[in-house]
């Protein structure tokens, strides 16, 4: 969990307008909902939110919203959010209130440990096939990651779900035979396309010789019939 404290304000209008004219001042839009209360628009600077999404956590920060002007504080993370496709900056945000005595689902990354020995020492390829899993936990006991050893991995072998640790502060939601990290074999290597196409190739030029053969044979013999022909008629 984190102390940080994010200074908010209320939010009264709403619209592209407003929220164009926020942005122009160096503020964006945001709302606050959950715990079955009321939806509530606020206004925060985009520059506390991205120090956030960048820290060890992420988006899994707990952390405290300051209504500006009042002693009003609750524990919020950063549900979803928006990005500008074209320039990247956070253009909006989303808040969920946190209640730090009742569990909560988050997805937090897996954290590989180790070297595959079948990537070490016979040259194989480790893929990555699912990078994040589901948990619910109480908020201030939400893992940064959940850490799987996978330096037994030969070739061939596979990590799932089922294989991470358990453990008392925490519920893994995930199905359990969803595939983490495969090792596979080393990528075998392609001939070079002209290579290829030598290979097809080459059969057939016998072929061709062989029938010129064929042809030149058949001509000699049919020339020979012609001459014999002619000899018979004289």
């Amino acid at each position: 969990m984190n102390d940080m404290i994010v200074d908010v304000e209320r939010r009264e209008a709403a619209g592209k307008n407003v929220a164009r004219r926020l942005r122009r001042s160096g503020k964006i839009p945001a709302i606050l909902y959950g715990t079955g209360k009321d939806p509530v628009s606020l206004t925060v600077d985009p520059r506390r939110l991205v120090d956030i999404l960048k820290s060890h956590a992420g988006q899994n920060t707990i952390f405290q919203l300051n209504l500006t002007g009042s002693d009003q504080k609750r524990h919020v993370m950063i549900r979803e959010y928006q990005v500008d496709p074209v320039g990247g900056q956070l253009i909006h945000a989303d808040f969920v209130r946190i209640e730090m005595d009742t569990a909560i689902e988050v997805e937090v990354p897996v954290v590989l440990q180790g070297e595959a020995a079948g990537v070490k020492l016979d040259g194989g390829m480790l893929e990555i096939v699912t990078r994040l899993v589901r948990i619910s936990s109480l908020p201030s006991n939400i893992p940064d990651g959940l850490a799987i050893d996978i330096s037994p991995m030969k070739i061939g072998d596979h990590l799932s779900v089922a294989d991470i640790a358990k453990s008392d502060k925490y519920t893994i939601l995930s199905d359990p035979h969803v595939i983490l990290v495969v090792c596979s074999p080393p990528a075998k290597e392609e001939p070079a396309p002209g290579a290829v196409v030598e290979a097809v190739a080459a059969p057939a030029e016998p072929e061709v010789i062989k029938k010129g053969k064929q042809l030149e044979e058949g001509a000699e013999a049919e020339g020979g019939d012609k001459k014999e022909k002619k000899a018979e008629k004289k």
